[in-house]
C-alpha cells in the first residue's frame, strides 16, 4: 500500500523553504511547485519543497531576519 502524499499550508511550506509566504504562494499559483487549491487556500506537497528550492530558489527570495530582533534596549 502506498503512502498518501503529505500536504502543508503555504505558511508552513514557506517556513521550511525559508522564503516569504507570498513567494511560496506565487510558486503554487504559477505551477512552479506542486500544490492543490482547496477553496481559497493552497496546499503544497511537502515532498516537492526541496525540489522547488533546488530548481527555483534565488537568494533574493530568502526571508531576512529582522534587525530589530537582535537589538537590545537600555532600561535606564
Amino acid at each position: 500500500m502506498s503512502e498518501m502524499p503529505r500536504l502543508v499550508s503555504v505558511p508552513i511550506a514557506a517556513e521550511r523553504a525559508n522564503v516569504a509566504r507570498n513567494t511560496m504562494l506565487l510558486a503554487a499559483k504559477n505551477g512552479k511547485i506542486r500544490a492543490v487549491r482547496l477553496g481559497r487556500d493552497w496546499l503544497i506537497y511537502e515532498d516537492d519543497i526541496e525540489r522547488w528550492k533546488q530548481e527555483h530558489y534565488q537568494p533574493t527570495m530568502s526571508r531576512k531576519k529582522s534587525s530589530r530582533t537582535n537589538q537590545t534596549t537600555d532600561a535606564d
